[in-house]
């Protein structure tokens, strides 16, 4: 039950080390931060840091130019070698990639918008071969004006109603909708002429000045020019291939970098500045302290100091446990962490549930199938489930040895039950032929397992609360010594006259044992009053702040007024809520140990379900019968299965973990460096 031990630390220095300071605290990976103390009432020069997020802009340019780039950037790059440490050293260096990037990307552009102009004249050109004049003479007529297009093929036959305007029209390539086509018309006419032709839907095209001779010679002069400016634009291409491999690792180290300094201005927001000089506190393990106080030697100007935590600060809390117990600790978490002072139930938790889920669910055929899902689940995906199902899977099969059950047959393994030692305990004359007559035995066996389960979490809770000195719950608390006293007896007394005939509840017994622990249970409140002092003095602008931040806040802070006394509640009101919580108490053994009977109801359903199932199966002969086993397995493996699953949860929740858990621990961050921040 490891909860891993943690050291305060406090940090002081000058505020120009604030930067440095912070990010050696990222790198660390092992430092959880603090909240700054409360300063709303303090003086002028008691403020806290407020300038996050300052480099989130530069990341986001990283990121777009990266992309540009083509480069994957790593976050967690080492960056030791990069001695850029303020932002204009970033963003000189980032403009000149920027530059030679856009250089060249401006310049492929222009060739890309190039090559599709040409691409479309190279089509046009196509639909003129043929035309043997060469396009230069044509173009630098005096008294004549060529026009080159495309014109509707119906269009064609109305040119016959322009007889009076003078044009000369040729044709070259007819498509299913236009025909490809020049006119020529002279200076003074062009305009009338134009207009006709627009008027039939003649789609002019303009043919580029560079253009020479006719129409074969235009199109591979054009081609000449294509293949030029597709070279040049491989190598501007290949220009930019350079500079991402070049810079590709340096690009990376300073992404890493960015979000590093991000994240330590992220902290700026926890950080107290007084009279320039700047204080924070947190967290590490404690065998990692001397570790942590070794990076800040390099910063200088620095006082780093160490101190246990106080029984009552809010220390963060790490689970520690092994690999068979940590799967489990998903279950504890769902609970609530247990706090820094109380105890890590998750072992607990890991052996109860796997001995309740077998003990209700023991099937040495069904066990090992749920043992085998889980692997293949542990090894295909991440689900959290995935180991915890691999361990009751074991477990099921386990206590399937112990009751002779395999795919619900009894009948090749033989049950515990069936022992000489086991079934005359209960004067049985012959051994049970199954499950359904060894019932009496198998419910007495669930409740003893649940009467020991909860004296167990008794004694667990006695040990936490009397370490952080809550008395009320140690000492006259349902779960406390009290409470033992007076469950245990009970238990003993009816165990022993039941079990062994042996009559112990006299009246001694019956008043040290029993009366005496409940008049206790109910007199605790008055108890208290009168033994225990008022423990009312509460930390002030937070335990967890170094004692020289406190010092100067207290300083400035005004001192506050004293603070009421509680009320004294009367003798009728103490009697009313003792009596109320006595009744609570005794209600809650009942249930609770009832509640553990579901252990031997489910061993027999376990039996019933598969009887069933066997009884249908007779009714087929041969592969019919194989069927409905095969069927019936699957069903109860799944069915029964995850509902004994739910209801182990219930019992670890309701009847083991309600009695000694202490939750509202704080989860152990520290701070890193990840993507994620920026």
């Amino acid at each position: 039950m490891a909860i891993e031990k943690v050291s305060l630390v406090n940090i002081e220095g000058g505020l120009k080390k604030i930067n440095k300071t912070l990010m050696k605290c990222c790198e660390s990976g092992i430092f959880h931060m603090n909240p700054p103390p409360d300063t709303s009432r303090s003086a002028a020069q008691a403020k806290i840091l407020r300038d996050k997020g300052v480099y989130e802009r530069m990341i986001k340019r990283t990121e777009t130019l990266a992309d540009k780039l083509g480069i994957k950037l790593d976050p967690k790059a080492t960056y030791d070698d990069i001695e850029y440490t303020v932002s204009v050293d970033f963003k000189n260096y980032l403009d000149g990639i920027d530059k030679q990037q856009a250089e060249c990307s401006a310049k492929i552009m222009e060739l890309n918008n190039s090559l599709r102009t040409q691409g479309g004249l190279y089509n046009i050109l196509t639909h003129l071969t043929g035309f043997d004049a060469d396009f230069s003479e044509l173009f630098g007529c005096r008294y004549a004006k060529i026009r080159f297009g495309r014109i509707p093929n119906g269009s064609i036959r109305k040119l016959a109603y322009y007889s009076e305007k003078t044009f000369f029209f040729y044709t070259f390539r007819q498509s299913q909708s236009y025909t490809w086509c020049l006119y020529i018309t002279s200076t003074e006419e062009v305009s009338s002429v134009d207009y006709t032709f627009n008027e039939l839907g003649f789609e002019r095209t303009r043919l580029p000045d560079y253009l020479k001779g006719n129409s074969a010679e235009c199109v591979a002069m054009l081609l000449d020019r294509m293949v030029d400016d597709l070279e040049q634009k491989v190598k501007l291409e290949d220009k930019i291939a350079e500079i991402a491999a070049r810079e590709s690792k340096k690009l990376s180290k300073v992404y890493a970098k960015l979000i590093s300094l991000n994240n330590s201005y992220e902290l700026r927001t926890n950080v107290t500045v007084i009279n320039a000089r700047f204080y924070f506190s947190g967290y590490v393990p404690a065998k990692e302290a001397r570790k942590f106080a070794e990076t800040k030697k390099s910063v200088g100007d620095v006082n780093v100091t160490f101190r246990d935590p106080e029984p009552d600060e809010p220390a963060p809390v790490r689970l520690k446990n092994c690999w068979l117990f940590r799967p489990f600790e998903m279950f504890v978490k769902m609970y609530g962490l247990p706090n820094a002072n109380g105890i890590d139930p998750t072992p607990l938790v890991a052996i109860t549930y796997m001995l309740l889920y077998g003990m209700m669910f023991g099937d040495v055929g069904q066990g090992l199938c749920i043992f085998v899902i889980g692997l293949l689940l542990t090894k295909f995906t991440k689900l959290g489930l995935a180991p915890i199902i691999t361990r009751i899977g074991l477990s099921s099969a386990a206590f399937g040895v112990l009751y002779g059950s395999v795919f619900g047959s009894e009948k090749l393994i033989e049950p515990f039950f069936k022992l000489p030692a086991i079934y005359s305990l209960l004067s049985y004359d012959h051994p049970p032929e199954n499950v359904f007559e060894a019932s009496t035995l198998i419910l007495i066996m669930a409740l003893i397992v649940g009467v020991m389960m909860i004296l167990m979490t008794m004694i667990i809770n006695i040990i936490v609360s009397l370490k952080i000195k809550d008395y009320a719950s140690g000492i006259f608390g349902a779960s406390g010594i009290c409470g033992f006293v007076l469950y245990a007896s009970i238990v003993a007394g009816l165990g022993l006259n039941f079990a062994l005939g042996i009559d112990v509840m006299n009246i001694a017994y019956v008043l040290g044992l029993i009366v005496l622990p409940l008049l206790l249970i109910f007199l605790k409140e008055p108890i208290l009053e009168h033994f225990c002092k008022d423990r009312s003095n509460e930390r002030q602008n937070g335990g967890n702040v170094d004692t020289g931040l406190k010092a100067r806040l207290a300083a400035i802070n005004e001192e506050e007024g004293a603070s009421n006394e509680p009320k004294k509640k009367s003798v009728g009101n103490i009697i009313i809520e003792g009596f109320i919580d006595l009744f609570e108490t005794c209600l809650t053994y009942v249930t609770n140990t009832m509640s553990f009977l579901r252990i031997g109801g489910f061993v027999l359903s376990h039996g019933g379900l598969m009887l069933v199932f066997s009884i249908i199966a007779n009714m087929f002969d041969g592969v019919g019968s194989i069927i409905v086993l095969v069927i019936g397995n699957i069903f109860v493996t799944g069915f029964e299965g995850f509902i004994v699953g739910i209801q182990v949860l219930r019992l670890e929740f309701y009847e083991l973990f309600s009695r000694f858990f202490k939750g509202g621990g704080v989860p152990f961050k520290p701070a890193s460096i990840s993507s994620d921040a920026a």
